[in-house]
């Protein structure tokens, strides 16, 4: 019994159908993403007549073609035991904006917490962390309305300030004991 495996052309034809099928289902599938760079760090807020004030920034920009909202900001920090947390963005400050905004290709939107605040994230991580390990592991997910999330490290200046503010809180502690 002979088995006919067909042209060199009938190959190379399959090949080339079944690649065209694939291409078009990824293309499908990326068109769907939402693509977005974000950026946390500290930055100084001047201007307006104001005195410069020192911001932990995370700014959000949409550079895919697909709009979206930022549903929440999650943020968590630990290696073996992980902690979990949402950052709070209530009404739309002069630092803040609000969550839910649409977002166009080049719409940015920042969200901004003054530093030397008692009461947000930044104030938090400083009292949760315990050891460096848990600030070198650090981390935002901005999530977004059609369900996906980018993750993100902040940069070291931020981390730094979160270290500081650690150690200084254990000094007190140990002082206090």
């Amino acid at each position: 019994m002979d088995v006919n495996w067909g042209s060199v052309a009938d190959w190379a034809s399959a090949f080339g159908s079944v690649s065209a099928a694939v291409a078009a289902l990824y293309l499908a599938h990326a068109s769907q993403r939402v693509k977005l760079s974000v950026i946390c760090g500290v930055r100084i807020m001047v201007g307006g007549g104001a005195a410069p004030v020192q911001l932990a920034s995370i700014m959000v920009t949409n550079t895919g073609d697909r709009q979206f909202k930022i549903s929440n900001i999650t943020i968590q920090h630990g290696l073996i035991k992980k902690e979990y947390g949402f950052i709070k963005i209530g009404a739309p400050t002069e630092h803040c904006e609000s969550l839910l905004r649409v977002l166009n290709d080049g719409d940015q939107a920042h969200f901004g917490f003054p530093l030397e605040s008692e009461t947000n994230w930044v104030a938090a991580m400083g009292r949760d962390c315990r050891t460096d390990l848990d600030i070198a592991t650090i981390r935002l997910t901005i999530h977004c309305s059609n369900g996906q999330s980018v993750k993100v490290k902040p940069e070291k200046p931020l981390l730094d300030f979160v270290r500081a503010r650690m150690r200084k809180l254990q000094n007190i502690e140990v002082k206090n004991v």
